[in-house]
Parts: C-alpha cells; sequence; structure tokens
C-alpha cells in the first residue's frame, strides 16, 4: 500500500514536472517544429544547433519529442529535465540511463554546475575511475580554486595507486585554503603509507596548529610518536584524542603505550574502566591478564581467564582467545593442545591457521602441512595458510609439490601479489627462468603497478642476465615511487658498473641510504660509485660499513679488495678477496640451481686468480 503511494505520488509530480517545461516552452517567442513522425524514434545525441533527443523507453512520452535549438541559446527547462531524470536513474541504480541523461542535460546547458558536479560521482559508481579523474581534472581547469573536486580527484589517484598525485592534490587544496585541515590529513596518511614518517608529522603538526580539537590529527601524531618510543609525548596526544572522542579502540591503544612505559597501574586502571563500559571487551580483559602477568600476579590473572571464558559467546571462542594468549607469552605448547581439542569440537579455519602456523614455527612439517591443507579457499585464511604450506614444503626440499599447489590455487582464485611473487621465485629457484618472467608478466597483469611485484622482477630479469629490461622496469617503479629505495639503489649501482651517470648515481644513492640508513647493499653501492670516482679514501669508509652490515655478502668484499687495491693497500686486497671467495664457495655448495652454480664457479676462479696474481706479486 506505502508502495503504491510513493508510485502514485512520484506519478503526480512528474505529470506537474511536465506541465511546467510545456508551459515554459509555451512562453518562448516561437514553439518548436517536431520532426517528422518517423524521425521521433530514439536516436543517438548529437552537439550541434540541434538536439535530437534519446531517452529510455520508460520516460514519458512527451520526453520523445524531438526539439531544434538555436545554437546560442541555451534551455534551462530542458536542462533540468534531463537533470532530474538523471537522478531518479541513479536512486534506482540505472547508472548507464543515468548518464546519458545528463549528458543530454549538458547538451541542453553547457554550463550547468548541478550536472558537472554530478558527473565524476557517477562514473565512480560506475568504477570508471579514469573518465571521472579526466572530467574533474576539466572542472579545475576551469575553476582551479575549487578544493572539493581536487580531493576527489586525490581520492582517485589513491584508489589508483598513484600516491604521488594524490598528495599533490592535498598540497595544493592546503594552499588554496589554510584553514581547510583535511588536505593536510589526508596528505599525512599519503606519507604514513609512504614512510616518509617526518613529512606525516609536518603535516599533522600544521593540522593541530590550524585546529587543536582534531581527534584524527592527535591519534596519528600519538601512533607516530608512540611508534618513535616517546612515550610521554605520545600519551599526551592520546589523552586529547580520547577528550575530543572518546573510542574503545584509542584506550586499548593507550593501555597498550602505559605497559611499554612499565606504568602498569594506570594500565590495570584503563583496562577496567574499559571492562565496566563492556563485560565482553575481550581485547581489555587480555591486556588486564597480560599485565598482571608482568607482575608475577598469577591468581589474578587466573580469576581474569575464568572471566574471559565465562563471559565470552561461546567456548570455543575463548578457547581460541586463550590459545591467542598462551602465543603471547610464548607457551607453544599449551597453545598447540589447546587448539587441537577445540578443533575436536568445531572446525573453525582460525584455529587450524594458528595450529598449522604453530607447527611450522616448532619445524613439525608434516602436521603443518595437515592443518593448513583442511583451509577451503573460501576462507578468510586461505591466502596465508598457502603461503605457509609453501614455506614448509620448501623445507621439505619438495619444490615441484609447492609449485604445483601454487599454480593450481592461481587457476582456480584470484589471490594477492604475494602469492604470485612466491610463485616466481619458486620458478627462479628451480632454475625454470622462463616460467619464472612469464609468472611476474601474468602477476603483473592481474596487479598492475603493484611496487614489490615490479621490484621483484626488475630482479629476475637482472638474474637472466637482461639487464636494459631490469633498468627498465627499476626506473618505472621509480617513477610510481620516486622514494623506493630499492629501486634507488639499483639503478645507482648500474650506472656505476657502467661508468655512466656518476653524479646522479650518487645523489640516488645518497637518498637511498637515507632512507634505509642500515642497508648494507645500499652502502656497498655507494661506495663502489666512490670508487668509480677516485674518491678511494670515502669509498673504503663506505665499503667497512657495508661489510659490517652485510657480513655474509661476497660483492660486499670483493668491492672492498678493489677498493684497497687502488689505493695501494695489497695485503688488505687479499684478504678481503679471501673472504669473498670463502663466501661464494659456500654459496655454490649450497646452491641448487646448476646455472646459478655455473655462474658461482666463474665468480670464484675469477677471484682465485687475482688472490695468485697478488700472491706472487708479493714474492
Amino acid at each position: 500500500m506505502l508502495f503504491s503511494s510513493f508510485r502514485l505520488l512520484r506519478s503526480l509530480l512528474l505529470a506537474c514536472l511536465l506541465c511546467w517545461l510545456i508551459s515554459g516552452c509555451a512562453e518562448k517567442k516561437k514553439a518548436p517544429t517536431p520532426l517528422p513522425a518517423e524521425q521521433t524514434k530514439p536516436a543517438s545525441v548529437k552537439t550541434g544547433p540541434a538536439i535530437v533527443s534519446s531517452v529510455p523507453k520508460t520516460q514519458p512520452a512527451l520526453a520523445q519529442t524531438v526539439v531544434a535549438k538555436p545554437e546560442d541559446e541555451t534551455d534551462h527547462s530542458c536542462s533540468y529535465f534531463y537533470f532530474l531524470w538523471g537522478r531518479h536513474a541513479e536512486f534506482e541504480t540505472k547508472y548507464e540511463a543515468a548518464l546519458e541523461a545528463y549528458e543530454k542535460a549538458l547538451i541542453c546547458d553547457p554550463q550547468a554546475e548541478f550536472v558537472t558536479s554530478k558527473l565524476p560521482l557517477l562514473l565512480l559508481r560506475m568504477n570508471r575511475n579514469s573518465e571521472a579523474a579526466a572530467k574533474l581534472q576539466e572542472q579545475l581547469d576551469k575553476q582551479p580554486e575549487d578544493v572539493d573536486s581536487r580531493m576527489l580527484l586525490a581520492k582517485i589517484f589513491i584508489r589508483e595507486g598513484k600516491l604521488d598525485e594524490a598528495a599533490a592534490q592535498c598540497r595544493t587544496a592546503h594552499d588554496l585554503n589554510p584553514q581547510n585541515t583535511a588536505p593536510l590529513l589526508l596528505l599525512s596518511e599519503l606519507h604514513l603509507a609512504a614512510n616518509k614518517k617526518d613529512l606525516a608529522k609536518e603535516a599533522l603538526e600544521k593540522v593541530l596548529q590550524v585546529d587543536n580539537s582534531s581527534a584524527s590529527a592527535h591519534l596519528l601524531l600519538a601512533r607516530l610518536l608512540a611508534a618513535e618510543e616517546k612515550f610521554t609525548k605520545a600519551l599526551e596526544h592520546y589523552r586529547q584524542a580520547l577528550n575530543l572522542s572518546a573510542v574503545e579502540g584509542v584506550q586499548l591503544e593507550m593501555a597498550d603505550v602505559l605497559v611499554r612505559q612499565k606504568k602498569y597501574r594506570q594500565a590495570i586502571k584503563t583496562y577496567q574502566e574499559l571492562l565496566a563500559q563492556n563485560e565482553q571487551n575481550e581485547e581489555a580483559r587480555i591486556g588486564l591478564i597480560h599485565v598482571y602477568l608482568l607482575q608475577n600476579k598469577e591468581k589474578k590473572a587466573a580469576a581474569e581467564l575464568k572471566l574471559l571464558k565465562e563471559r565470552a559467546d561461546s567456548p570455543e571462542r575463548a578457547d581460541l582467545t586463550i590459545a591467542k594468549l598462551y602465543i603471547r607469552w610464548e607457551d607453544y605448547a599449551k597453545a598447540i593442545a589447546l587448539l587441537k581439542e577445540l578443533l575436536t569440537k568445531e572446525d573453525i579455519p582460525e584455529a587450524r591457521h594458528l595450529l598449522g602456523a604453530l607447527y611450522f614455527q616448532e619445524k613439525k612439517y608434516e602436521e603443518a602441512l595437515a592443518a593448513l591443507g583442511k583451509i577451503t579457499p573460501e576462507e578468510e585464511e586461505y591466502e596465508d595458510a598457502l603461503i605457509i604450506q609453501v614455506r614448509t614444503l620448501r623445507e621439505l626440499k619438495r619444490q615441484d609439490e609447492a609449485i604445483k599447489l601454487l599454480k593450481g590455487a592461481l587457476e582456480q582464485d584470484q589471490l594477492g601479489p604475494d602469492v604470485w611473487g612466491l610463485l616466481a621465485g619458486l620458478y627462479q629457484e628451480a632454475g625454470q627462468e622462463d616460467a619464472c618472467l612469464k609468472t611476474f608478466a601474468c602477476a603483473l597483469k592481474m596487479h598492475p603497478g603493484n611496487e614489490l611485484l615490479l621490484y621483484e622482477y626488475g630482479l629476475a630479469l637482472e638474474q637472466v642476465g637482461k639487464k636494459k629490461q631490469a633498468l627498465s622496469v627499476m626506473q618505472k617503479l621509480l617513477k610510481k615511487n620516486p622514494d623506493h629505495a630499492g629501486a634507488l639503489n639499483y639503478i645507482g649501482y648500474s650506472w656505476a658498473e657502467r661508468k655512466v651517470n656518476l653524479n646522479k648515481a650518487f645523489l640516488y644513492l645518497s637518498r637511498a641510504k637515507e632512507l634505509k640508513p642500515e642497508d648494507g647493499s645500499i652502502h656497498d653501492s655507494l661506495g663502489w660509485v666512490y670508487y668509480r670516482l677516485g674518491k678511494f679514501e670515502e669509498a673504503l669508509k663506505m665499503l667497512e660499513v657495508a661489510a659490517r652490515l652485510s657480513p655474509d655478502d661476497p660483492a660486499v668484499f670483493d668491492h672492498l679488495a678493489e677498493t684497497h687495491l687502488a689505493a695501494g693497500h695489497k695485503q688488505e686486497a687479499v684478504q678481503a678477496w679471501q673472504k669473498a671467495l670463502e663466501l661464494l664457495t659456500k654459496q655454490k655448495e649450497g646452491e641448487g640451481n646448476t646455472k646459478r652454480q655455473e655462474r658461482l664457479k666463474v665468480d670464484c676462479k675469477r677471484l682465485e686468480e687475482k688472490i695468485d696474481r697478488l700472491e706472487k706479486e708479493k714474492k
């Protein structure tokens, strides 16, 4: 009855609108001349001096009238009619019909802002991101000060993985309106995603200068400071965030910081306050148990553990929570026993996943495979379980089974980039280079622009000697993310090897070192650039650090030896090459890939010749 009334009301409103449109048209100096009957059938919309109307069959008959309009005349009535029709179609999720109606509304009135603002949102609903971005860019070309459009464009860029472009839009939006904190908040999250913590902190501090009542800014800043172990400042911001918006999860985070500071009394008080508000809060009770155990208050911990089980929604879920507690306390035997007992009562995929992971950790590989193999593709834990199964099979030296397992899984399901990368890595280990590269190509079709896949693909190309293609892939990655330390290192080292672009290579590698100051391979590359520039003293300093950070990398000691020799330190060069040879020999003996073994054999022979030559010179 209610639905019929709604339809009747909608029909009456539509009839009123049509009457208004007819009267609006009648007021014009000259009534439009209808086309011949055979031309009143739906036809495609054309731009130009005349409009040929094409509307869905469900539209009223009047809407099918074809109207001619002079070029310089804007028809507001026509535009508004199609706009309303588009809105109606959009409400009914008939997006194609809505898009067609909006486009016709713009033909009637190209300046209709109420229509142009709708198009990008509609295109987004239709998953036509590129077209939506293009429409927004058109609007911004005409109205560059439109902050809302800039923010929407930034979100589209984020959806497409174009984080640098998104950050640029946020910065411009902030410059246009410094009092609007939304662009800065989004910018801080983009910086966090790119691991640019200092820039994220700077953006958040600017937000709080403008609006100290931003709970989101206080919370994000608190998390950043807690990660840096600046607990006192972190707690200040957590408290301010809670004063502005009391959220249960934030209180739990703050309690965790208090525990890390060993402020157990305050942590207990926080957990107890949460439990007073909600007795079913398992996280708070687990936290409370943890604190009691840290204080060696076994009885209180046991009492809370009993309450946890009594007040859980189901005994099985309580057992799962208790098993997680045992894992947190590294009491793996008790966790395994409890999970095994639990699975006899109820088949819980999360419990199977935990049990399999524990078996793997305890090197009970067959038991791990048995537990994880029962998790089906429909379950949330399937992908993680699959990865652990592959790791288990590799430990058992059953790579062929691992490849078969992954191939079958990828043929049946759309899995994440990690699974594709794992399969490519297995092919590489097996010496199946073509299969490895084909897998990466397929993976990048499924996950275009994925940084991990691009980086690993570049390294795989390098391994098979396709250095030009590898460099091209790394440059593509660097264009996507200018602060990708791995890509900066690869390109900088490649240039150093070829003795080209040495100054630019130095800049790339210096930036990579800033991003990853404890990465030995980056210090090695930077040392090699110094060597190529003839700065042997600086090279030796950098390579000594590389040797300390990467003591098992033969390439580092090879470079160190070459630099010592260039500096006239023959004895040190011999020692460094002997170390490199020792490491290479060890690698060769443990290598299962025949082709790789051959390459290592060649490298070993090269080093042996260098050592022999220097030893003879000493005599």
